[in-house]
């Protein structure tokens, strides 16, 4: 953001300076200068544009995170903690229990959890 700030305080700065200077340069510095703030102004539309597509794509990783409906994760705290198996316990099946496995979708931690009838 400082970078765009200071691309932005720089074209500006030269556009100050085309007018003073018009009036009274030659017409190459005149030409030199309104080069040098095409390149400013067109830097500053490219970071503009970085950060247009950054915000997009935290806004949309937002909404995936805030949608979500599965249980907090123990690791990283987001509610992407979801069963993907469940299978009769291996000692306590006979007696009912199961044994399921969550795992997060975004830090793929794992971790399975015994459930007594």
């Amino acid at each position: 953001m400082a970078d765009l700030l200071s691309s932005v305080s720089t074209a500006i700065s030269l556009a100050t300076r085309l007018r003073e200077i018009v009036k009274n340069i030659e017409d190459a510095e005149f030409k030199n200068i309104l080069a040098d703030l095409s390149i400013e102004l067109a830097n500053s539309k490219l970071k503009i544009a970085d950060l247009i597509s950054e915000n997009a794509e935290l806004k949309e990783k937002l909404a995936r995170l805030t949608s979500a409906t599965g249980e907090l994760c123990p690791k990283c705290n987001n509610r992407t903690f979801e069963l993907t198996s469940t299978k009769p316990h291996k000692t306590m099946g006979r007696l009912g229990a199961m044994e399921r496995v969550y795992t997060c979708s975004s830090c793929n931690f794992s971790e399975p959890k015994l459930v007594t009838p």
